[in-house]
Parts: structure tokens; sequence; C-alpha cells
């Protein structure tokens, strides 16, 4: 059968809960407290506890591939420490998962760090690389022979912004070079990454979730703001899967930043992750500070997420034409809405989907839809103010679960895709 991945994402420090990472540290300190806002953790969606639950609500709905991450804080709590117990409950929550007949598609970063890790081995020395390898190690021989689809970092090049761009996330830096020094690092340690999984399975997939936004001119009649919008989609759309084969992570960003340095990738990723959720304006703006504007419209005419950002289920068909020149497989690891609205989502999903399948038709090669996300979770900077959930989380009756009627459409969606498939498959013989 021509098999197509419907599923649901998360990550584990947005749902589990019960945890002390980089990210509950820099929130302590005051670190998120910033353009007034003070998002607090609050254990995420529970999951650690929950997720026995959780996984029959993934049954219900009827996926067949579920996107999370395990956390390393738990794991390696401290640098010569592995918590076998932590080992222990992922490897029930695996063997759920498979006897449920859903394939597993492990991320092993997605943004959280334990908390010692920044100031031992933080992302812009050498050591980061072996450090983070050898976690991986772990991973690879407790859970290798139980997991097909490996995705080694969720969104790179947004992390080292937050984290070394503007000091969103810790180690709260704000250095645009050595962000730049930190992505080539992360790099890097996909490529040892890549090598160590392959050479244990070679026949697992190894790939990279990558974050893709589709740019526009604030004023289309500037030619500083046309410039400037190519320039943002080249920077951050195109640079990280041009070194996969080129061999080098180069950018000039005029007045920001210049790098130019080699990388040893050499093309090793299987499939590309697409994650996209908007369209965004961009300006330059008399600010010598802050000398790039960015805003958004309801240009599109499908409105504006509870996020304020820009539905324009147009750009995923864009993405996916322009990730397919890259040569690899596509899945569409991240797509969602912040809404409290489930009939919004419910159009959100329609639209998305119908472009994924679009795309699928005029032989681009996805081969997975994963919607983020499974539950209502803490989304980083705004807390759990945003629902991003097929899953309703009751913060104030101890994370109490209840389906919304989004997900009974998305399981029915699935049914209807898969029974067709089936069909088509029969007609062959």
């Amino acid at each position: 059968m021509n098999r197509f991945y419907w599923g649901l994402a998360s990550s584990a420090f947005q749902t589990e809960g019960y945890i002390q990472n980089d990210m509950t540290e820099w929130e302590a300190l005051g670190g998120f407290r910033q353009d007034g806002k003070n998002p607090i953790y609050r254990h995420g969606a529970a999951h650690w506890q929950r997720w026995q639950q959780d996984f029959k609500l993934l049954q219900k709905i009827g996926v067949n591939a579920y996107r999370f991450s395990m956390e390393w804080a738990r794991i390696q709590p401290e640098f010569d420490c592995f918590d076998h117990k932590a080992l222990d409950q992922y490897e029930r929550m695996l063997d759920r998962l498979l006897g449920l007949k859903i394939e597993p598609f492990l991320t092993l970063h997605h943004f959280t760090h334990p908390a010692w890790f920044h100031a031992q081995t933080p992302w812009v020395s050498d050591k980061a690389q072996e450090t983070f390898c050898r976690y991986a190690d772990v991973l690879l021989e407790r859970f290798g022979d139980r997991i097909n689809y490996w995705i080694t970092f969720n969104e790179p090049l947004v992390w080292a912004l937050a984290a070394y761009g503007d000091a969103k996330f810790p180690p709260g830096k704000n250095n645009l070079n050595d962000m730049m020094l930190v992505v080539k690092n992360i790099l890097q340690t996909h490529s040892c990454l890549y090598r160590r999984i392959k050479s244990a399975l070679p026949l697992a997939q190894v790939g990279m979730a990558k974050h893709f936004i589709i740019f526009a001119p604030r004023r289309k009649w500037l030619a500083a703001d046309r410039k400037l919008a190519d320039l943002l989609h080249s920077f951050f759309n195109e640079m990280v899967p041009r070194a996969f084969k080129s061999n080098r992570l180069k950018f000039r960003f005029p007045f920001l930043f210049s790098f130019d340095e080699p990388v040893a990738l050499n093309n090793q990723v299987d499939f590309w992750g697409v994650n996209y959720y908007y369209r965004m304006l961009a300006a330059i703006r008399m600010n010598f500070r802050r000398p790039i504007g960015f805003d958004f419209k309801n240009i599109s005419g499908e409105g504006l997420t509870d996020m304020g950002w820009e539905i324009y289920s147009e750009g995923l068909l864009r993405i996916l034409k322009q990730v397919a020149a890259y040569g690899k497989d596509i899945y569409i690891t991240e797509n969602g809405i912040a809404t409290t609205d489930d009939a919004r989502r419910i159009r959100f999903m329609d639209a998305h989907i119908q472009k994924t399948l679009k795309a699928e038709q005029m032989g681009v090669p996805v081969r997975g839809y994963f919607y983020w996300s499974f539950l209502d979770n803490y989304e980083w900077l705004e807390g759990n103010s945003k629902r991003f959930g097929l899953v309703h989380v009751d913060y104030r009756q101890d994370f109490a679960r209840s389906l919304k009627p989004s997900a009974a459409h998305y399981a029915r969606l699935i049914q209807i895709d898969t029974t067709k498939r089936k069909s088509l498959e029969l007609k062959k013989f």
C-alpha cells in the first residue's frame, strides 16, 4: 500500500511536566519576563503521569504515527549520571505505541537541555557535539531496535536565534556571530548522529525538522522591503538545507553579520521535516537597534491565529515545492493553529491538508502529515495561554482531558484517506 503517515506531534518538555532543566531554571531567574509576559511552566500538560490515558486518545483519533521527544534533562540530570528509571518509563511508552501500531518518530533535541549543559559544554564550544552524541548513544543502544524514524534536531536555527540572537531562551546571549557558530556546531552534531544511527541501523531514516516561513514585503512598492523579504527567505529557509549540499555554512546579512565556515555534512539527511505555520511581513525600519520590523496582516482572508500569525495555507504548498528541490523525502512534522474556536481549527486543518495532498499529487515526495499539537501544552514564551491541541487540557481541573470536535474531524479525514489509498492499491492487481 502507498503508505502515508497521519500523525500528531508533541515535545517532551511542553507536555510532560515534573522536570527541572535549563528552561525551568531560566524561568526561576526571570529570564522569560520580557515584553510584558511572564510564562509559568506549571508541569506542561502532566503527560509524564497521564501518558497511558493519552495514548488511548491517540488510538481513538486513529493516527498511525506519533512524533515526540524524550526529555534530555530527565534522562541525564547530571553530566555523569543517567536515570535508568526514566529510561524504563520511556521504554514502556515506546512499547505501548508499537502495541497500538503507531509508528514512533523520535526527536532527539527539541529546544531543552539539562541545567548543567550551558555552563559545562555549551553549543558554542567544541565539547557540545561529544556531549550530545554521548547522550544520543544511550537512546540508540536502548531503543534503536524499535525506532525507524529519527529527527536529530527540531528547528536548530529557531533555537539558536532565541538563545544566542535575542536572548529569549537560555543561555540568554545576544551575539549573532556566536549564533552562527552554534548553528554550525549543531549541524556538525547532526552529521555525527546520522553516521552513528546509520551504522547501527542501516535501514533507519534520519532527518531534521526545519521551520519554514513565507516572507513578504510589508510595503510592496518599496524596493528595500522587497530585498529584505528575499534576504530573510534565503537566510531562514535556504541557508541550512544549502549547507547540506555545499558543505559550507555561509551567509552575509548586511550590517548584522557575515559567516562562512566549512561543515562536513555531505548531504547526510534522509528526509526534511517541514514545520510550517504562517506568512510574515518584513520591513526596513529607521531604528539602529532594531532595523528590521515584522508584523502580520490578514491578507489571505483566512484570518489571524491567537498567536497573531496570518493563516496562509497556500504557503504550505509553496514551501513543499521548494523543499522538493533538495531531492529528499518530506514529512510535515508540524502544522497547527492556536485558537479556542474549534471550527477555525477544522477549517485550518482542511485547508492545509488539502494543500498537502495536492503537493503529493503534483509529485512532491511528501510522506506524512503531523498536526501540532496532540495536547494543549506549554507554548514557550506564551505559557499555557495558547491552545494548539486536538485534546483539551483543563489546567484548573487536574489536567483533565477531553477530545475536541477537531479530533473527531481529523479521525474522519484519516479514515477517508486510508480507505482511498487501499482502494487505489487494490486496483493495481
